[in-house]
């Protein structure tokens, strides 16, 4: 019987949060499900599926949290957790066993028997401090933190296509990597936070000579790649036209947030108006001008917006 509720409560669940993605999402979300186990199934390594089935179950079962009230409300909860895990990879069992991958089958069938023994593992973030790559506000490394990942497969894809002579990776990377920074100012923050400066001439100051730091000391690495594989001046040009462009570009985010806007309205702006500026900029470097222009125009217009947070 408690079986039955259980199971029942988790499928209102699944159903509360797919009404609330909407039916798009949802077709979305399911689809890429299903390629992703059809991905799985014809993969000709047999270990794949069951150490990505294995990988799925423990981290389900390492962040749910659920395991306290269960403890309270049943006497046995690792019975539950165990006929649940057991559902869940039932699937893949089955196909092991018709592919006559019987050693795998009984492998995942024992992990979800032996999961619900397991402790939960609390993962520790430990800050690192990073004073060199970064200066200004902690906006940016925070975003570094989220997104050093990121920067560090960049640099290994420029890499290795440095080595196989295909600059044009370290370029793309070098593109990508100054659209990502530019998350440092995604957020809309409280018009108080500007008292922190003495005026608007000191905010802006802050504000560029930061950007010019982060933009050139983070894109040093992609720099020397491509040049030391392949240096010329159309690759010096380009290197200089994307430095130029991720400064102007995290410059007019920094102003830009500041002007009222929501984080929706924010989105909409990068994606018809920054990105694509950005983009041209780095292959036309004459386009550094109106994205000079553009910039002046937003300081010109906070300054304005601002009067009353120094006045």
């Amino acid at each position: 019987m408690i079986a039955v509720l259980y199971f029942g409560l988790r499928l209102k669940q699944l159903w509360r949060i797919l009404r609330r993605l909407g039916v798009v999402v949802s077709l979305l979300l399911a689809a890429f499900m299903f390629l992703a186990i059809y991905v799985l199934i014809k993969t000709s390594y047999s270990w794949i599926m069951p150490a990505a089935v294995i990988l799925c179950l423990l981290c389900y079962h390492n962040e749910r949290k659920d395991k306290d009230f269960l403890s309270q409300q049943v006497k046995c909860p690792a019975l539950l957790l165990m006929a649940e895990y057991i559902l869940i990879g039932l699937p893949f069992v089955v196909i092991e066993c018709l592919r006559s991958h019987f050693a795998a089958a009984a492998v995942v069938m024992a992990t979800a028997v032996l999961l619900p023994k397991l402790k939960t593992i609390k993962m520790k973030s430990v800050p690192v401090p990073l004073p060199f790559l970064y200066k200004g506000g902690l906006e940016y490394i925070r975003m570094f933190r989220m997104y050093g990942w990121l920067y560090l497969l960049l640099l290994i894809v420029t890499v290795i296509g440095a080595q196989h002579a295909n600059i044009r990776i370290g370029k793309v990377a070098l593109i990508v990597w100054g659209i990502v920074q530019t998350m440092s100012f995604a957020s809309v923050p409280q018009r108080q936070e500007l008292t922190f400066y003495l005026n608007y001439s000191a905010f802006q100051r802050h504000l560029v000579l930061s950007s010019v730091w982060n933009a050139v000391i983070t894109a040093v690495p992609f720099v020397g790649i491509i040049l030391s594989f392949s240096f010329s001046g159309d690759n010096l040009l380009f290197a200089v036209s994307v430095i130029s462009g991720s400064i102007l570009y995290l410059c007019n985010m920094g102003m830009v947030r500041h002007m009222s806007f929501s984080s929706a309205s924010l989105a909409v702006y990068q994606l018809i108006v920054l990105i694509p500026l950005f983009f041209f900029t780095c292959f036309i470097p004459l386009l550094l001008v109106p994205f000079v222009l553009i910039n002046v125009l937003c300081c010109i217009f906070l300054k304005d917006n601002l009067k009353n947070i120094w006045n």
